[in-house]
């Protein structure tokens, strides 16, 4: 049998796509710290001190700290080219939801840990609010929105304004988040306590894992969870460094088992037995792992005591800034749903985190109140996700009616 030549063409496309894909990786967190420790003399043991510190802090938490809930002021830079990079409000909520949801242990896969690890699931106790007052005390909802002129940006180029990027607000003040499309397959990058200078102190995310969304593997809002981690003390389960298989790394955490894989693109079934790997069975669910977004559930009580510990120790004036004053958070006991781009000229991308087991009914509407677009689902676990072509639909405006599990979100469309 022959294939043409544009068969072949094709597969290629989908082979390079696909190994695209497999190779993307979590973060950079690892490739930065071995590069930083390889060019910088002074690198380790100004690391070996902030370790120091974060260690004393630990052994001396208070009881009344120990036991409280902490708020940290964000901002969100979105750097954009296209309208497609320049998220909605809305996606940023629903982010900064799923955020809040994960350290306060209220994430509704929270009952899928396995029994070996219940024990050690935490509530970190710290939230995360956007930020209502700039650094110039004037009024702002938390985001700035900067466009940019190149396809895609570096990590090191989205922290400076004289460039493609947007200058950090006040890091003593501020969790710096930026958003953009990053080259080389990057999807985050989270600054360690006394890493990075204070102009590049925050954490960095592509727009196309943030959030709820289209990846096929990060797609629940976890990266930002896993970079937020880093940016509060944690190390991934093997280490600093380059992943090796060897057992021989160490995140400083007690109750984190040693492991030999980093569980990349993986979902692991845990039904019957658990992964094993270094003597113990493998934390794979834990949300510094690699783990698919789909299996990533907790924080250890002990990773729990670190990230506090450094942000009481390493970043105390985000504890004294007022820049989250009259804010009220989002609640994490609630249903997330994001709905975009809108206006839109084709796909429109539904999906929502659901609070256990939910039907769901989907019904759009043109201005005449004729139903033309309507579907259902029922029994969906976790996670519920649509994309609606209205590619052929005429220009104009309808309305879009989502019931999940009996609450019902009406929705103004614009296709253009």
């Amino acid at each position: 049998m022959r294939i043409s030549q544009k068969r072949i063409f094709g597969l290629l496309i989908l082979f390079q796509l696909t190994i695209g894909l497999i190779a993307q990786s979590r973060c950079s967190f690892d490739e930065h710290w071995a590069r930083q420790k390889k060019t910088n003399p002074r690198f380790s043991s100004q690391i070996d001190a902030v370790e120091s510190r974060i260690q004393g802090r630990i052994q001396n938490l208070s009881p009344f700290e120990s036991r409280s809930s902490f708020q940290i002021p964000v901002v969100f830079h979105v750097l954009w080219n296209t309208t497609e990079e320049n998220l909605s409000e809305e996606a940023i909520s629903t982010q900064l939801a799923i955020l809040n949801q994960d350290f306060s242990g209220q994430n509704p896969d929270l009952n899928l840990i396995p029994n070996r690890f219940k024990s050690v699931a935490a509530a970190v106790g710290i939230e995360f609010c956007l930020a209502s007052t700039a650094p110039d005390g004037t009024e702002t909802n938390g985001i700035t929105r900067t466009r940019t002129f190149v396809d895609s940006l570096s990590i090191q180029q989205v922290y400076y304004s004289s460039g493609e990027g947007q200058d950090a607000w006040d890091p003593d003040q501020y969790l710096n988040i930026w958003i953009a499309k990053l080259e080389n397959s990057l999807v985050g990058f989270g600054s360690y306590p006394g890493q990075n200078i204070p102009a590049e102190d925050g954490v960095v995310i592509d727009y196309r894992v943030f959030g709820i969304n289209d990846h096929p593997r990060l797609n629940l809002g976890r990266t930002l969870t896993h970079e937020v981690g880093h940016y509060l003390g944690l190390f991934h389960p093997w280490g600093d460094g380059i992943f090796n298989s060897n057992c021989a790394g160490d995140d400083r955490v007690p109750d984190t088992p040693l492991q030999s894989s980093t569980f990349s693109g993986q979902c692991p079934d845990s039904q019957n037995s658990l992964p094993e790997s270094c003597g113990t069975a493998d934390m794979y669910m834990n949300f510094m792992n690699y783990t698919n977004d789909l299996c990533l559930h907790m924080f250890t009580q002990g990773q729990r005591l670190r990230m506090l510990a450094s942000l009481l120790e390493m970043r105390p004036g985000l504890l004294t800034s007022q820049a989250c004053t009259g804010i009220s958070q989002p609640n994490p006991a609630k249903g997330l749903v994001n709905i975009g781009p809108n206006p839109t000229r084709g796909s429109l991308y539904i999906s929502s985190f659901l609070q256990g087991t939910s039907s769901v009914q989907l019904e759009v509407y043109n201005v005449n109140g004729q139903v033309v677009f309507q579907s259902a689902w029922d029994s969906l676990d976790r996670y519920f996700s649509y994309t609606l072509d209205m590619a052929s639909w005429a220009n104009g405006f309808y309305y879009l009616r989502l019931d999940i599990a009996g609450e019902e979100l009406v929705r103004k469309l614009i296709k253009y």
